[in-house]
């Protein structure tokens, strides 16, 4: 018979198992497999296990390899950008990867700590309050904590579901507590009382309920005519995007997406964007380039935001960058004032800059870095173009949910230029994506994405796709998209209002039970 005790009344190593099963299997909610019911299931499981009363060293091992199963599952692609395009062999790439999954799953000691100190409570209270508020609590604290990686949080896998209408109100973190109740919910259905399982199951209904009556309101409204836009999807090859050699060609396989011959949408738009590097030189080497480009955008009556490296005239500091060109704008000008530009403020360590440098530089010699010393930016994050206010953000910025709220509600419209052309083949280029379309739902904005090769999508003010094209070809996604104002109440407050709740609805039962228990 199976059983998750041993002899001595410690964990089995079927406990561990089924703990690292269930973290590996939360990575099927996300994109693009998008089987949602595995956010409800993973949890569960989790929480199912730490029902158990054992050793407090026993409940951290327990969480930390369910951790290992969460980041290894869903995040695994970062072997592709370190051996097929950093250039590291595949054991290195691999022994890379491991670390990083390690330490990743030691945010799971967040919650096996913590809900070592409600063992004594009433198995309601631990799945329904305790355990999804120290959920929570995790996954904010992993999405700051040393720059924060908020990838894989339990609320962007239902963006398709009744759950995502809460978004706007409480923002992605709000939603993963709402997945984690319900995970809770289904828990006490099948070890619960009569009693619990009545209250369970009028939790849900209640939840289910507001889903639906929320999803009736809308946030925002239109703030002028509808814009016609076109991303340009290049396809261009990872291995020779930073070559000298191939710079000129590169650079043509975007100017031919300009072709108003075969792609005549590209002409009639209000806006055009190149993706993130799509010019992967320095603006001021690239007059050859931006000032053809200015013609063309005067004569199209259009404006360009053109992904480049900005490099500020005084410090010699190079910028990740978008550059807004067309109308006024003179391209020189904006080149040495910095004028029209926005950059990356949110840099990928390890790739864009390497933290103790002083102490990690031979991570130069086992890694192909283009460019590893890119500053951050401290300027504006909005570009006015097309008329309208645009909350710039570049690479993964649109990962970080109350970052991009900053510049909000002024900004009629987000923008997102990325390169995920770093993990071609992997399963990163759609969580992405469908961590964009959680920011669309949480501003009430539309969304445009600009990527190498893909996905690059318009996404409406409801996190839904209007308009997108197949990953990994050269095209041009063209539509409409409309300005939108007023403010949801997750731009008004951010976190603000999720997180004190989490503490709250923690630290309560943990004050208020703890005399009573002990």
């Amino acid at each position: 018979m199976l059983s998750f005790r041993n002899s001595n009344d410690s964990l089995s190593t079927f406990a561990y198992l089924l703990a690292l099963l269930a973290g590996a299997s939360m990575t099927l909610a996300f994109a693009p497999l998008e089987w949602r019911a595995f956010a409800f299931l993973a949890p569960a499981v989790l929480f199912w296990l730490n029902l158990k009363s054992v050793p407090t060293k026993q409940r951290l091992w327990l969480a930390w390899v369910f951790g290992v199963g969460v980041f290894a599952g869903g995040a695994h692609w970062i072997y592709v950008s370190i051996h097929f395009f950093g250039g590291a062999n595949s054991f290195i790439a691999a022994f890379m990867v491991a670390i990083f999954v390690v330490i990743m799953a030691l945010f799971l000691l967040v919650f096996g700590w913590l809900a070592g100190y409600t063992a004594h409570m009433p198995q309601a209270v631990r799945l329904l309050v305790v355990f999804p508020a120290i959920w929570v609590l995790t996954e904010w604290f992993r999405g700051w904590f040393l720059t924060g990686f908020p990838w894989l949080q339990l609320g962007s896998s239902q963006i398709d579901t009744w759950l995502a209408h809460y978004a706007p109100i409480t923002g992605v973190l709000g939603v993963s507590w709402l997945v984690a109740v319900c995970a809770g919910v289904s828990v006490l259905l099948v070890l619960g009382t009569l009693r619990e399982r009545v209250i369970a199951s009028c939790l849900a209904m209640v939840v289910v309920a507001g889903g639906f009556g929320l999803g009736q309101i809308r946030w925002t409204e239109p703030a002028g005519e509808p814009l016609y836009v076109s991303m340009l999807q290049g396809n261009v090859d990872q291995l020779t995007k930073w070559s000298r050699e191939f710079r000129n060609d590169n650079i043509q396989a975007y100017l031919d997406l300009m072709d108003g011959d075969k792609y005549p949408n590209v002409e009639s738009s209000h806006l055009v964007i190149w993706p993130e590097t799509a010019l992967a030189d320095f603006f001021p080497q690239s007059l050859d380039v931006m000032l053809p480009l200015q013609d063309w955008a005067r004569e199209a009556k259009a404006d360009l935001l053109v992904g480049g490296f900005h490099v500020n005239r005084d410090t010699e500091a190079v910028y990740n960058a978008v550059m807004a060109v067309g109308g006024e704008r003179d391209v020189e000008v904006s080149i040495n004032t910095g004028e029209h530009v926005y950059a990356k403020q949110h840099l990928v360590p390890f790739s864009e800059y390497i933290p103790l440098l002083k102490y990690l530089r031979f991570l130069e010699h086992i890694i192909k870095l283009p460019y590893d010393n890119v500053t951050a930016w401290d300027g504006t994050n909005t570009l006015m173009v097309a008329g309208q206010p645009m909350r710039m953000s570049v690479c993964y910025e649109d990962a970080y949910a109350e970052e991009m709220i900053a510049g909000l509600p002024q900004a009629t419209m987000l923008v997102n230029v990325s390169n995920d052309g770093w993990f071609t083949g992997s399963i990163e280029p759609a969580q992405h994506a469908e961590i964009a379309r959680m920011r669309a739902l949480e501003t009430g904005r539309y969304l445009l994405r600009a990527t190498n090769n893909g996905v690059s999508a318009i996404i409406d003010e409801n996190g839904k796709v209007t308009a997108t094209a197949e990953p990994r070809i050269a095209t041009v996604i063209s539509g409409y998209a409309t300005p939108m104002q007023g403010t949801t109440p997750y731009v008004r407050v951010g976190n603000w209002l999720i997180i004190p709740l989490m503490f709250i609805l923690l630290g309560v039962p943990l004050l208020l039970l703890r005399g009573k228990f002990y």
